[in-house]
C-alpha cells in the first residue's frame, strides 16, 4: 500500500504475488520465495522492506518542517490550506502504513486455517483490488494542480471508497452466514472478517487523504467534500 523501493514491481503483481503466498502449500514465507519460480515461474525483484522506524522519522521530518513554516513565516490562502492538510494527512498515512502491514501480516495467516481459501478470495481480490485504486488515486492528488483534474480523481477516490463498503457488507453478510453454517470454525471465519476490513479501512484513509488534497488545492470545507 506503500511506495515500494522496487519500482519494476508493480501493485497487481504485487497483490498476484500475495494471493499466491496465501494460497501455496509452503512452510514460510521464506520457503515460498524460495520455490515461487519453480512452481509458478514468477521472478520476484530484490527490493528494501520500508521499515517502521524510516517512515516513522520521515513523518515526524515532514511535521516538524511544517511547524517551521508556520513559526517563521505567514502563509496565506492557498498556502494555508496546503500545510493544513499536508499536517493532517500525515496522521492518516501513518495509519494506512499500519493498517497496511497488519493485513499483510494476518491475512496470510488466517487464510491457512482450515476454511474454504478459494470462497474467501473470491471476495477478497475484488476488495484489495477497490482499496489499492482508492489509495493509488488519492496519492496522485499531489501531483495536481489543475481544479478540474483534482475534482475528477477526488470522484474516483469516493466512488472506489464507496464500492470498497459494498464489498466488504457482501462479504461480511456472507461470513456470518458461513460462521452460523459451520460453527468449529467461526473462531477462523471471524479472524478472515476482522482482517478483511482492515481493507475497508485503508479504503477509508484514502478518502481521508483525496478530501484534504481536495481541500488543499480547491478550497471549501476541510471535511468531506459532498
Amino acid at each position: 500500500m506503500w511506495a515500494r523501493s522496487c519500482p519494476e514491481l508493480k501493485d497487481i503483481d504485487f497483490i498476484h504475488l500475495g494471493l499466491l503466498r496465501c494460497i501455496s502449500v509452503v512452510d514460510s514465507g521464506r520457503h515460498f520465495l524460495q520455490t515461487n519460480e519453480q512452481i509458478y515461474g514468477q521472478l520476484l525483484p530484490h527490493s528494501k522492506f520500508y521499515s517502521k522506524k524510516n517512515w516513522r522519522a520521515d513523518i515526524a521530518k515532514i511535521d516538524t518542517q511544517i511547524i517551521h513554516v508556520f513559526a517563521l513565516y505567514t502563509p496565506e490562502a492557498r498556502d494555508l490550506r496546503q500545510l493544513i492538510a499536508f499536517l493532517k494527512i500525515t496522521n492518516e498515512l501513518d495509519r494506512t502504513v499500519n493498517t497496511s502491514r497488519s493485513f499483510i501480516r494476518d491475512f496470510p495467516y488466517v487464510l491457512s486455517k482450515e476454511i474454504d481459501q478459494y470462497f474467501i478470495l473470491e471476495y477478497a481480490i475484488p476488495l484489495q483490488k477497490t482499496c489499492v485504486v482508492s489509495v493509488e488515486s488519492a496519492l496522485a492528488l499531489f501531483s495536481i494542480d489543475d481544479k478540474s483534474e483534482v475534482a475528477e480523481l477526488y470522484k474516483t477516490v469516493v466512488i472506489e471508497e464507496e464500492k470498497n463498503d459494498e464489498f466488504y457488507k457482501i462479504i461480511e453478510k456472507s461470513l456470518l452466514k458461513k460462521i452460523s453454517n459451520d460453527i468449529q470454525l467461526s473462531n477462523e471465519y471471524q479472524a478472515v472478517m476482522f482482517t478483511l476490513r482492515r481493507l475497508e479501512k485503508i479504503a477509508d484513509r484514502a478518502l481521508n487523504i483525496a478530501s484534504l488534497m481536495h481541500f488543499a488545492k480547491v478550497g471549501g470545507d476541510i471535511n468531506r467534500v459532498k
